[in-house]
């Protein structure tokens, strides 16, 4: 049961889903324009062009969009702290889907005029969101570590806007700054701060949540918190052998911690989508250990390509992808007026998507090590058939949910 109390702290359906939908929607576009550019994948060296917009598609449509979209429908419910600001939640919406439409589109075309005007609204989105998450945090009455890693992850997110905004200030006006090091410092910010942040935030609530697994020990958890900070820092002053050391000693225990964690479960099967969880963790530890090498020049050729694969889709996107296919039937009984969510989850549906995205995955690895155009090319139409069927997948939650009715907030739900 999900205890009506907790219910009661729930935004209405329409606006995590039009989140999620949007990141979807995005991720297909993004497949869609990979798959389009194969041939310029392998020769990626973080540019503008049509790989550089579909990489934002990714981050900015997918793994920000979800990720905003969970954390303002999940958060209330860890800090006991509603989200009053309906309208924002909307406004938020708009922004970050003009924003990464514009972005992308400027990158596509080699504009950095219309680049520039995309990242500009995309700010202003997470400076929305940052208000909504720093109100939310301030009031929390719960979950301590849930809440660090909270003040942790916005603390990244406003690192990471300023240092997007001063790359596309080079782009467009010639800003003077060391590229490589203001865009190394940036990508730590997006994927090991302000995302890895929130995913390993709500790893230690989500998963055990789903599993009927208790939670990891809150001291470990701080201190595992404490290492992946003091390594972001450290990434972003330069020192990335020592950074990558740290982070792959934070990722391995929190691992291991979560991994005690659901083998005292009272679930006997975790399904399927915990396998994308665990290859998205095997992704996590093999990106530092890529991270490290290079950083000692110990690399293979193509070391930043294999590097970027294993970070982005391997561990983000499929961490991402493995949480949503078992939140989002969760979701969703919880708001309909009648199933568990077992009825919200079409098995077989989700096993093909499960296929797909692993072959997508394994395929790109594979393209980025060899250099062999063609794996790049079924790789990225994998990933398409996968985001096609997730798209697929949430249409059939949608209408399982209209089908079922809408539940009245002062009702408890089945779970």
């Amino acid at each position: 049961m999900f205890p009506s109390v907790a219910r009661s702290r729930l935004l209405p359906m329409s606006l995590p889903f039009r989140y999620f939908g949007a990141a979807a929607a995005f991720q297909v576009a993004a497949w869609m324009l990979l798959l389009a550019f194969s041939n310029e994948f392998l020769a990626f060296e973080i540019g503008l062009g049509p790989v550089f917009a579909a990489l934002h598609l990714v981050t900015l449509g997918v793994l920000a969009m979800a990720a905003i979209g969970a954390t303002l429908q999940l958060l209330p419910v860890a800090t006991r702290q509603p989200v009053r600001a309906l309208r924002a939640v909307k406004l938020l919406w708009w922004a970050l889907v003009t924003g990464a439409v514009v972005f992308a589109a400027g990158a596509a075309a080699y504009r950095p005029g219309l680049m520039g005007a995309g990242a500009v609204l995309v700010v202003a989105a997470f400076t929305l969101y940052g208000f909504l998450l720093l109100g939310n945090l301030l009031g929390a009455r719960g979950m301590r570590v849930v809440v660090l890693h909270g003040w942790a992850a916005l603390a990244c997110l406003a690192a990471l806007a300023a240092s997007g905004l001063a790359l596309v200030a080079r782009y467009e006006h010639g800003l003077a700054l060391d590229h490589a090091a203001w865009r190394a410092a940036h990508l730590v910010l997006a994927a090991y701060g302000f995302m890895g942040l929130l995913a390993f935030g709500l790893s230690g609530f989500l998963l055990p949540m789903l599993a009927l697994a208790p939670p990891p020990a809150q001291r470990a958890t701080i201190l595992i918190l404490g290492i992946a900070v003091c390594a972001i820092v450290v990434a972003t002053w330069g020192a990335t052998a020592i950074a990558a050391s740290l982070g792959l000693a934070a990722a391995l225990a929190h691992i291991v911690s979560l991994e005690r964690s659901l083998r005292r479960r009272l679930r006997p099967a975790l399904g399927g989508a915990f396998l994308l969880v665990r290859v998205a963790w095997g992704c996590l530890v093999a990106s530092l250990v890529m991270g490290l090498l290079m950083a000692l020049d110990l690399a293979p050729p193509r070391a930043a390509l294999v590097f970027g694969v294993l970070l982005v889709p391997g561990w983000l996107l499929t961490f991402l992808l493995g949480v949503m296919q078992r939140i989002l039937p969760f979701l969703a009984s919880v708001h309909a007026s009648a199933g568990l969510a077992s009825a919200f989850t079409p098995p077989r549906l989700l096993g093909v998507h499960r296929l797909l995205h692993l072959a997508a995955l394994a395929a790109l690895i594979a393209a980025a090590l060899s250099g062999e155009a063609w794996l790049a090319r079924a790789g990225a139409a994998a990933g398409l058939g996968a985001a096609l069927v997730f798209v697929a997948f949430l249409a059939f939650i949608l209408v399982k949910v209209r089908n079922h009715g809408i539940q009245p907030p002062h009702q408890p739900a089945t779970a």
